[in-house]
């Protein structure tokens, strides 16, 4: 009896023995699962962490490169205008020296051909007035006005280019009035206290001061022709005289304001009948 109850209690501890190292066995499992499972929990974080950071540091490389991309188009398209804006200043400059050029050209034959003509008409008031002062006896008659655009010319009333043409079949630019309208005119330059002469034979009708050209004479110089001479100052004339062609009716004034970007010029009109005419075709 009491070898079997030895036995029995051997059995049982040995048991006893087992159940507790399993239990060991599935903590230590149980452990090794938990490490595990949370270390692949923190490599997948650091992996996406990781994936984050590449994608943002791709995304901020692809935003400089288009910065760096888009600095480089406007630079390139600011040194393109650069050059052709001084393309065409270089062209524009050249442009203006040319038209200098043809204008200084010009104007030393206009001044050259002006001296000869008052040359010759000076000449032969010299030779009217002693033919007149020899007959200062005979009743000195009103001269008969005539002028025929086939027979007789006008006189260049002034040396100088013409700055704005007559044009009554379309409107012209005014640079002072900053707009286009019909000129009944020439517009011819001049210098300040320039003389003006009689572009021909006629009698002063009316001198006036009008807002838009200033002292302004008004001459008949036959057969329905006027002749309007505007923007003068200290006249040699009034009204009712008789000049001949060549004679001085007064001297270039500054401009009136509807012409003062235009510089000091002569407002020289040509009538017909009370219509205005180019002036062009009359002028020798």
């Amino acid at each position: 009896m009491t070898v079997k109850r030895k036995k029995k209690g051997t059995f049982m501890g040995g048991r006893a023995a087992t159940v507790a190292f399993s239990l060991c066995l599935l903590a230590v499992v149980a452990m090794i699962g938990m490490y595990t499972v949370g270390k692949s929990d923190q490599k997948e974080k650091e992996l996406k962490q990781q994936v984050a950071e590449a994608q943002q540091k791709q995304a901020e490389e692809q935003a400089k490169r288009a910065e760096e991309q888009k600095a480089k188009e406007e630079e390139e398209r600011q040194a393109a205008a650069s050059a052709a804006a001084q393309r065409q200043k270089e062209t524009e400059d050249k442009d203006k020296e040319e038209e200098k050029e043809d204008s200084v050209t010009y104007g030393a034959e206009l001044e050259s051909d002006f001296q000869a003509e008052q040359a010759e008409i000076a000449e032969n008031i010299v030779i009217d007035e002693m033919e007149e002062a020899s007959g200062t006896d005979i009743m000195v008659e009103e001269p008969t006005l005539s002028f025929s655009p086939d027979a007789d010319k006008l006189f260049w009333p002034i040396a100088g280019n013409i700055i704005l043409d007559y044009s009554m079949d379309k409107s012209v630019y005014f640079s002072t009035l900053d707009q286009y309208k019909y000129n009944p005119s020439i517009m011819i330059q001049g210098t300040l206290d320039a003389s003006v002469m009689c572009a021909a034979q006629g009698k002063v009708t009316s001198i006036e001061t009008l807002e838009e050209t200033g002292t302004t004479v008004k001459m008949d110089i036959g057969d329905g022709y006027e002749l309007v001479y505007g923007q003068l100052k200290e006249l040699t004339v009034k009204e009712g005289d008789y000049l001949k062609a060549g004679e001085t009716l007064g001297y270039l004034s500054e401009p009136t304001k509807y012409y003062s970007k235009e510089g000091c010029n002569l407002y020289f009109e040509v009538r017909k009948d009370g219509e205005s005419v180019d002036p062009m075709p009359l002028l020798q």
